[in-house]
């Protein structure tokens, strides 16, 4: 074994030494957020060209459609907020360590600093960085690990309070979207089958039962009610 396989393998035995929750930890968090946040903005650019469909969806009342739209813009203004508040001086030092030392049986992951990244941990490895970072916690105060405690939970309550939300109002609007397209869909389809109906009419005649306009009289009959309301 020369030098540098040497370095790389004392790298990887000392990767329990810097351990973190697999997605429940502080970057994990900061990088969902955004995500989170980014998603939103998305989905208000998408309802100002697509009011229409969303008044449909609520039955015409604007006050509703008001509140669903604002639901996205509050969400990713508290995402940003939180983004923020992770930044200042509240966020304890012991936050990733924290969840690692309670969070026994957790997906790990583990520093490498040779290869500087995180890499999953094994089994053995998990135990040992558990126990490494329960060492570490015990050289706190009580006052300090308490306070350590409250703080981790209160970011990670709102944390998940956050996801949620969205998980749920996304799920209304994937509903919505697919509803959308798919209506856009069949319009494209009736457009294209009058055309053809058109050229093989010579001009358009309703009465002309040919098989493309009988295509496109079986498309119209199709059409889900709700595209007929104004």
């Amino acid at each position: 074994m020369n030098a540098e396989e040497t370095k790389r393998w004392k790298a990887m035995n000392l990767r329990y030494k810097k351990p973190i929750v697999k997605d429940l930890n502080l970057d994990a968090i900061k990088e969902a957020l955004c995500e989170i946040g980014d998603e939103c903005d998305d989905v208000q650019y998408y309802l100002d060209y697509h009011e229409e469909t969303l008044l449909n969806a609520l039955d015409g009342d604007e006050d509703d459609a008001y509140e669903f739209r604002m639901m996205f813009s509050d969400l990713s203004a508290e995402c940003d907020q939180m983004w923020e508040d992770l930044r200042k001086e509240y966020v304890p030092e012991y936050f990733d360590l924290f969840f690692v030392a309670v969070g026994k049986g957790y997906e790990m992951v583990g520093y490498d600093v040779y290869e500087h990244d995180y890499f999953g941990l094994d089994y053995i490895e998990s135990e040992w960085a558990n126990e490494e970072a329960v060492k570490k916690m015990k050289a706190l105060t009580k006052d300090q690990l308490i306070k350590t405690a409250q703080y981790c939970f209160k970011i990670f309550q709102a944390y998940i309070g956050l996801q949620h939300r969205y998980d749920c109002i996304k799920a209304a609007m994937d509903i919505l979207r697919d509803s959308n397209t798919g209506y856009l869909q069949m319009v494209d389809q009736i457009e294209k089958q009058y055309e053809k109906a058109n050229e093989s009419t010579d001009g358009f005649k309703w009465w002309s039962h040919t098989p493309e306009v009988n295509d496109l009289d079986r498309l119209i009959e199709n059409m889900p009610q709700e595209v007929w309301l104004q």
